[in-house]
């Protein structure tokens, strides 16, 4: 098998994406760019140069929507293939990846699963009325989704945490949520979907993947509007509101990080099959 660049796991993603944005385009799907690909997006009209993924979100009823078109729909895109946990019992998170058949995936601590190159799509969910009530409810989804991906882990690493705190507790963090198992965490979070109305809602974010915690709990009128931006060769929507999420999540989005900084955040090597 044939090593990939970063530069063409872009180009292969980057396809995967105007099919994606292409079928909500022709079937009035919402969906928007979204973390690194929207700053992408804004500050270098595509990609961050060191990102190594795509990522997108969908309104919980637009995503379940865009889903059930692909299963009907799955013999005109014979070389995609769906991830979640619908469509692989083995597949560790609660989002859905979009991936390339063409190519394979080896993660450095997860089981490999037959996934390829692919890009994320984030449900997202009412959180509720009040901040209060979003960040309450959001955080409970912050843990569950934190102990689901550390029962998926193949060994203990201490990977992005940074506060002694966490590296201290993420140990033992990480035996129990091996010994509880993805089933439970998955069962639990599932049971979190939907609680609350996208639509009734003023705080919206991906309650199953709420990673970032407060900073990725967002004001639903920020995505009501999207416009389309240029992004490498294609143009796709991002929120109208664009400079509020980024701000929100990142502060000052614009201003590129320290040169050791400039790394993908995902730990695995892509490969072209052989034909």
């Amino acid at each position: 098998m044939t090593e990939l660049t970063i530069r063409e796991i872009q180009l292969v993603s980057l396809e995967i994406l105007h099919t994606v944005a292409t079928i909500c385009e022709e079937q009035n799907f919402r969906y928007s760019l979204i973390y690194g690909t929207l700053i992408g997006a804004i500050r270098h009209h595509g990609y961050i140069p060191w990102d190594d993924d795509v990522d997108i979100m969908m309104p919980r009823r637009d995503y379940d929507r865009f889903l059930e078109y692909m299963k009907i729909h799955r013999e005109e895109y014979p070389d995609l293939r769906i991830f979640n946990l619908e469509e692989c019992k083995e597949y560790p998170y609660m989002i859905t990846r979009i991936s390339d058949d063409r190519y394979i995936i080896k993660m450095e601590n997860e089981k490999p699963y037959g996934m390829g190159v692919f890009i994320d799509i984030y449900p997202y969910d009412g959180l509720g009325t009040t901040e209060k009530e979003a960040v309450t409810y959001g955080m409970k989804g912050d843990r569950l989704s934190s102990l689901c991906y550390q029962s998926t882990r193949e060994h203990f690493a201490i990977e992005t945490t940074t506060s002694l705190f966490r590296k201290i507790i993420k140990y033992p963090i990480f035996i129990g949520s091996k010994l509880i198992g993805k089933d439970y965490f998955q069962k639990k979070l599932n049971q979190l979907v939907e609680l609350k109305e996208y639509e009734d809602s003023n705080y919206i974010g991906c309650i199953v993947w709420l990673s970032g915690g407060k900073k990725e709990i967002f004001l639903r009128k920020w995505f009501d509007e999207t416009i389309m931006v240029p992004f490498e060769k294609y143009q796709f929507r991002v929120p109208k509101d664009y400079d509020e999420v980024l701000r929100h999540t990142y502060g000052d989005y614009m201003q590129l990080p320290p040169e050791k900084d400039r790394i993908g955040h995902h730990y695995f090597k892509a490969y072209r099959k052989d034909e």
